[in-house]
């Protein structure tokens, strides 16, 4: 089994309401959910999301193993959020597994905790086991 502890990502902070809506200078720890753009695409969101899977890949410096269909491998999620405003435990998983095995995760299966909370030490801690 591999353990790994990823902290959260610093992204920035946005005042004002729709078009007035801009970066104000500041920043806020967060564990980033899936993104997917849509017809309307919200190209922060998905910048953040991205930044968020290179974040993920520099966080895990273990070698993992390789998902097949003879070998499946499991990946476990325990989010602590900083704060009751966050994304679905189950949409941060889904972005570690996508982070973490970009080739595919048809063989990767797993668990997510229900959302856990942590204003000192947020951060996201998973388990992987073959």
């Amino acid at each position: 089994m591999i353990r790994v502890i990823i902290p959260p990502l610093a992204c920035a902070c946005y005042s004002g309401k729709g078009k007035a809506r801009h970066k104000n200078g500041k920043t806020t720890p967060k564990l980033v959910g899936y993104y997917t753009k849509g017809a309307r695409p919200n190209y922060s969101r998905m910048n953040e999301y991205h930044d968020w899977k290179d974040h993920v890949r520099k966080s895990v410096a273990a070698e993992l193993p390789s998902a097949t269909k003879e070998q499946p491998v499991r990946l476990d999620v325990y989010c602590y959020f900083p704060s009751g405003t966050h994304a679905d435990p189950e949409n941060v998983r889904k972005g570690i597994v996508d982070a973490l095995f970009p080739g595919g995760d048809k063989y990767v299966y797993g668990y997510h905790h229900h959302p856990l909370y942590d204003a000192v030490n947020p951060r996201v801690e998973i388990e992987v086991t073959q």
